[in-house]
């Protein structure tokens, strides 16, 4: 009796012992968990952009899909298209910023119609100070006051660029519309307006563009697509000639980011980057994204810098590096451009500002390696 209670009591402290090592068990695995998993909305926010993050070097497509929890980031600012911005300029030259939502209150600002006028949609961000997008357009408004110069931007939280790219691009291209109807109705000619943009805003513009053709029975003056994006469907690729009386394209990179076929009256290749799927990279760059944005930085420099950045008529690229082009037929990276200017344009352009070789960049010259303390490392 006494040997059975014995083994019944050294049963049971087994039991016991097996429980406790369970429960312990069940405890670390619990705080594993509890360690691994976010602890609130931001924390799974941080998640969603550093996953961005990584996916954005390998081209739209994987920014596109990229798993994010959508739920979380609507809870975030810039997630709403009517989280855009206008910036305007007063008659005492001040930068004004609007909520996208007062597009009717545009006349009463520094809107002349004598002037041209420049509509540029930025959905692009960079943190860089010398190459910062928003600083260019700062600077675009306060020295082209001979235009009429209207910044949307729809980039004011880079972070939500992804959802308001799937989302939202109608609703942009929209608004866009309506801002150009908005400045018809102020007494703006329709075709002293261009439209502007680079990357997602260029089809963002191309839409806004295509919508009021479509509405007005009537074309913009011009659209100039600043390496328009590959997007995340081909269908969102808006760019076309039949969007505006004179379509420019001036492409960048043409390989993950920027498209590469010719799409406008006027395709511009600077450095032939982009023309063929060659893993290429525009002066001073080290990376695709900044290849991508180099022609954005060529078109500030020509507007805002007033310098002149040529290139010429050519079939090819291949004949170009011959000097088998019409060197009669040249234009100016810029808002204004030949009346009779179609077709295929190439140039030559440095890494490092001023951009320009001038009428030299004309002709081809093989880039010879760049040394360390030569780069310009533009990054982004």
């Amino acid at each position: 009796m006494r040997a059975q209670f014995t083994m019944q009591k050294s049963t049971a402290q087994m039991i016991i012992a097996v429980c406790l090592i369970c429960q312990s068990w069940a405890m670390a695995d619990k705080s594993k968990d509890k360690a691994t998993q976010p602890l609130n909305i931001n924390s799974v926010q941080k998640h969603n952009i550093k996953l961005l993050s990584e996916q954005l070097n390998r081209g739209w497509r994987a920014f596109c899909d990229a798993p994010v929890d959508e739920g979380v980031m609507s809870l975030f600012q810039g997630i709403s298209p009517s989280d855009a911005r206008l910036h305007v300029m007063t008659i005492t030259n001040q930068s004004v910023e609007l909520p996208i939502k007062s597009i009717s209150e545009i006349k009463d600002f520094d809107i002349n119609p004598e002037r041209k006028t420049l509509i540029y949609v930025n959905a692009f961000h960079t943190a860089d100070s010398y190459f910062s997008v928003q600083e260019h357009l700062n600077l675009l408004q306060n020295s082209r006051r001979d235009l009429n110069v209207i910044v949307v931007d729809f980039a004011q939280d880079v972070a939500q660029l992804y959802y308001a790219v799937r989302h939202h691009l109608s609703v942009n291209g929209y608004f866009v519309y309506k801002l150009v109807r908005a400045l018809k109705d102020a007494g703006i000619a329709v075709q002293d307006i261009t439209l502007a943009g680079h990357s997602v805003g260029a089809n963002i513009a191309a839409l806004g563009a295509q919508l009021f053709a479509k509405e007005n029975k009537q074309l913009v003056g011009q659209l100039l697509a600043i390496d328009p994006a590959t997007m995340c469907r081909t269908t969102d690729i808006l760019v076309k000639q039949s969007v505006a009386s004179r379509v420019v394209v001036l492409h960048g990179e043409g390989d993950v980011f920027g498209v590469r076929v010719p799409l406008g009256h006027i395709d511009i290749y600077p450095n032939g980057i982009g023309y063929f799927p060659r893993r290429k990279l525009q002066p001073g760059c080290e990376s695709k994204i900044c290849s991508h944005m180099y022609p954005f930085i060529l078109f500030m420099e020509a507007l805002i810098e007033g310098v002149m950045i040529p290139a010429t008529k050519c079939e090819s690229w291949a004949k170009f590096r011959h000097g088998d082009c019409n060197f009669q037929n040249t234009l100016n990276i810029g808002l204004i451009y030949p009346a009779t200017a179609k077709g295929l344009y190439f140039c030559m352009t440095q890494p490092n500002p001023p951009f320009t070789y001038m009428e030299h960049g004309l002709r081809y010259k093989a880039r010879r390696p760049e040394k360390p303390s030569e780069r310009n490392h533009i990054k982004y």
